[in-house]
């Protein structure tokens, strides 16, 4: 299954979708492919919040990232805020967290300590460059 993010509003909000097929997706004002509320048929797109069953990955973006995991956005907290809420949905649930892997240029990738956080920031677990894969948590080097 195939979840895709829906910036709802300016607040940080956000919501993962379910998308079948790739006319599920329409511009939004800033042009960015996002999944509508409904699909072709009309049909309501299933919310990763609701879901009955756990997801295994997020694949997130990201400007800039170091190799102790840490992760600097657009400054909008809406993945930050969104993972939370997930992470917590998933504890509830007692299903096993989410590996959290980033997509980043050789480039992106800083030392350890160098990307800024605060308190609010969620770290990823791996990262993925053209170099290959750098496991960055227990989680990531358990299921790799």
């Amino acid at each position: 299954m195939l979840y895709v993010p829906r910036v709802e509003d300016k607040n940080s909000h956000m919501r993962m979708l379910r998308i079948s097929r790739m006319d599920d997706l329409v511009a939004n004002s800033m042009n960015i492919l996002e999944p509508s509320p409904v699909d072709a048929d009309g049909n309501q797109h299933e919310d990763v919040m609701l879901a009955n069953h756990p997801v295994d990955l997020f694949l997130l973006p990201g400007l800039a990232f170091d190799k102790s995991g840490r992760r600097l956005g657009r400054g909008g907290g809406y993945y930050d805020t969104f993972l939370r809420k997930y992470q917590e949905r998933a504890t509830e649930k007692k299903w096993k967290q989410p590996l959290l892997v980033a997509l980043a240029y050789s480039t992106q990738i800083m030392d350890s300590g160098v990307v800024p956080v605060t308190p609010h920031d969620v770290s990823v677990d791996a990262l993925v460059s053209p170099s290959g894969v750098i496991p960055m948590s227990t989680a990531a080097l358990e299921r790799m």
